[in-house]
């Protein structure tokens, strides 16, 4: 463990941790909602890294198709840029054949209007083109909990990523108005009716300074008031969407796979593919007898006949039991398609655990040396555990949030990790390569020590390529 003096971050990585905090993670924001029966975690900081990543690797450029078919269509003519630079291969194919559908529906309170100007949509997902308009141009928003449920309120289970609009180009302060996009891939067993409800928060920022902010919400990576405003509050938009399901009815193909692989002793199951206009899911399942806790792939991608390589986008983690979802080539009907890749991230299944004493502020059992507890920082009402893990392989791109939701005191008592909502859950430092740190948080309260914390990734690996065939 490290003193606290010797935490210099590089200041430009620091300003843009306090930035995104500040702004709710104002790009690129995902939260990830699993099954019922899962304990519900945020890893507001990991995904929102991996969304980014893919939206600048896999920038598209527009098609005259593209750009004449989002012009002709009132309401979406200016989004062209915005998918342009933010969309994956699948989306743009989808609206270069006319995969599109018309919406115009708002929703007014306080001044600002929420409208869904058009979506795109299959059995699998849905992406929402939307507008806000504020009575200001130089007014700020921010957004938050993108959800969706059917008419009668239930909640329908999906991950959620969204594209906040740019407040700084200046016909946006001009007009008023923001313009964004908001991705709902769906849980297996989820499906959409004929009509949705999509709820949003939007928030208007207020000072650290005020009384209404809570102390949690003004607290930096490392302490470090933030600078600027911080969200508070919200008025909520709900707006009823209509679908048109005739349009992808039968789109949706089932491909069993049935194949499984051995590496270095561990069995990989590649069960089934499932293909859809807008995303191909590949559904794996690790075998129960494995020696070692199977964390997820490293390197899988999607392989056309053409060599073209379809992005893994997004997943749904359930334990032994992932879905993987990659960018659709449905509409360029490929002859081929392969799942590809060469190493896993995988465990001991007896060192799937931290062992340590939060009062003494020591790291007492980690799986190896490549972690290391950082620091421990008591604030008010919580306390935040800094984890730092180094030496990672030069091809692990993973943002890392180790602790899975839950941990147990020496008694045997299991507790929730304390939700901070918009505190970031891990960052890196400039000037320290293949150095990281994943940040726990514990509410303020007697514990028997040590705590136990289960892990739900780890960078340590197995090897060995693989190819398997979809169709």
């Amino acid at each position: 463990m490290h003193n606290t003096s010797e935490k210099e971050i590089d200041a430009g990585i620091s300003e843009r941790i306090e930035a995104a905090i500040a702004a709710g993670i104002r790009q690129g924001q995902t939260e990830i909602k699993r099954r019922r029966e899962e304990f519900r975690r945020r890893i507001v900081g990991t995904i929102t890294l991996v969304l980014i990543l893919f939206s600048c690797i896999f920038t598209i450029k527009v098609s005259p198709v593209f750009a004449s078919m989002i012009r002709d269509i009132p309401g979406l003519e200016k989004f062209v840029d915005l998918i342009n630079n933010s969309y994956d291969k699948g989306i743009k194919l989808a609206v270069d054949n006319e995969f599109i559908q018309t919406v115009g529906i708002s929703e007014e309170h306080e001044g600002m209007k929420f409208t869904v100007q058009g979506i795109i949509v299959d059995d699998s997902r849905m992406v929402v083109f939307y507008e806000i308009q504020l009575p200001n141009g130089n007014e700020s928003v921010l957004l938050d909990r993108f959800s969706l449920s059917d008419t009668t309120g239930k909640p329908m289970e999906a991950s959620v990523g969204f594209n906040y609009p740019e407040e700084t180009k200046q016909d946006s302060k001009k007009t008023g108005i923001r313009r964004g996009t908001a991705d709902f891939q769906l849980v297996q067993g989820y499906s959409l009716s004929d009509e949705v409800v999509l709820k949003v928060n939007l928030k208007r920022p207020e000072s650290p300074n005020s009384s209404n902010v809570p102390k949690e919400m003004i607290t930096g990576t490392e302490n470090t008031p933030i600078s600027g405003l911080v969200n508070i509050g919200g008025t909520e938009f709900d707006v009823k969407i209509p679908i048109d399901r005739a349009r992808f009815a039968g789109l949706q193909h089932e491909y069993v796979l049935g194949q499984s692989i051995q590496i270095e002793g561990q069995s990989i199951t590649f069960a089934k593919a499932v293909v859809s206009p807008l995303r191909v899911s590949l559904y794996l399942d690790y075998d129960e007898n494995n020696t070692k806790q199977i964390f997820g792939p490293g390197d899988i991608r999607l392989v056309d006949d053409k060599g073209t390589v379809w992005g893994n986008t997004s997943a749904n983690m359930v334990k032994d039991h992932p879905v993987y979802h990659f960018e659709s080539p449905y509409f360029n009907s490929p002859k081929s398609l392969t799942i590809e890749g060469s190493w896993f991230r995988a465990l001991d299944k007896n060192q799937t655990y931290l062992l340590i004493d939060t009062e003494k502020g020591q790291l007492l059992q980690a799986p190896d040396r490549k972690l290391d507890l950082y620091s421990v920082t008591k604030n008010d009402n919580y306390t935040k555990l800094d984890f730092v893990l180094k030496g990672l392989d030069s091809t692990d791109k993973m943002m890392y949030s180790l602790g899975d939701g839950e941990f147990t005191d020496a008694a045997g008592n299991r507790y929730k990790e304390h939700d901070l909502h918009e505190i970031i859950r891990g960052y890196m430092e400039g000037s320290k390569p293949g150095e990281q740190h994943s940040l726990y948080y514990i509410a303020n309260q007697s514990y028997k020590q040590p705590l136990t914390l289960t892990l739900n990734d780890y960078p340590s690996y197995i090897r060995q390529p693989y190819k398997i065939r979809i169709k």
